[in-house]
């Protein structure tokens, strides 16, 4: 196992980093740094250029590519926390919502902001998740994750 320190800030960015799934852009962990690094399809300037080269050649060695919650991953993480919500009138909305329908998403979190604790609470719930499995891919490469100020 490899010991990677890393500030909170930067344990922080990297759990943000497992959340934020955007088309044409994936997300490199520099295992020696802890540095995250972009590449992204939408540029094709010198510096992109040789940050692409840069972890191209580190691939799977110094740079490996962060994982990323998947839309499966995220349904199932609203109804996990949809089974712990106590107000039964909110479950039942939450429910609802998620039998289907277009932007399942954007209408759980709308319904959801219905009540600001549970919304928080949320969130909160998610970011535990997000960072535990940010912690079992470290482990699954090898790395030993020691936070530091």
């Amino acid at each position: 196992m490899k010991l990677l320190k890393v500030t909170k800030m930067q344990f922080k960015e990297l759990v943000d980093t497992y959340d934020d799934n955007v088309e044409g852009m994936e997300f490199f962990l520099n295992i020696e740094t802890g540095e995250i690094v972009m590449l992204s399809d939408y540029g094709d300037d010198e510096e992109q250029e040789q940050l692409n080269e840069l972890v191209e050649e580190g691939f799977n060695i110094t740079y490996f590519r962060v994982p990323h919650r998947d839309s499966h991953e995220g349904y199932k993480e609203m109804v996990y926390f949809t089974d712990t919500i106590k107000d039964r009138a909110l479950q039942s909305e939450l429910y609802e919502v998620l039998d289907g329908g277009r932007r399942i998403f954007r209408r759980f979190k709308d319904e959801l902001s219905s009540n600001k604790e549970e919304l928080e609470r949320y969130y909160r719930y998610l970011e535990s998740r997000n960072r535990e499995r940010i912690l079992d891919w470290l482990e699954a490469i090898g790395i030993q994750l020691m936070l530091v100020d």
